[in-house]
């Protein structure tokens, strides 16, 4: 099952007023980078798109990975829009060994796309 979450706050005077949602994906088959959904993840994705049907959508960002894509197909069908594609998105390992200072690797992540680790 995805899981939607909406990053939401009042907007001050003067913004404008946003809100961010954040969808894991849907069902897939394994968690490599071209695994596909399930059947039950293809009818989580319509079932995704129909949640959004009456809100306003500017964008729609997903990871590289298939099973992101074809999370959040169904709903960029729906309202005529593109999927940009992110890299940034992609899930990371971080490292295959026990690092004591982990929390500084996985830091360093965020600025440097290549850390040394």
């Amino acid at each position: 099952m995805h899981h939607t979450y909406c990053f939401c706050r009042q907007p001050e005077e003067g913004t404008i007023d946003k809100k961010i949602y954040l969808i894991r994906h849907c069902a897939a088959k394994g968690q490599s980078s071209e695994s596909q959904l399930t059947e039950s993840g293809f009818k989580q994705a319509v079932y995704l798109s129909e949640f959004f049907t009456n809100m306003k959508v500017d964008r729609i960002i997903s990871s590289p990975f298939l099973r992101a894509i074809q999370t959040i197909e169904p709903l960029a069908e729906k309202k005529n829009m593109k999927v940009e594609i992110n890299r940034k998105l992609s899930e990371r390992i971080l490292s295959t060994k026990n690092l004591p200072d982990w929390f500084e690797k996985l830091e360093e992540t965020f600025t440097d796309l290549q850390p040394e680790i």
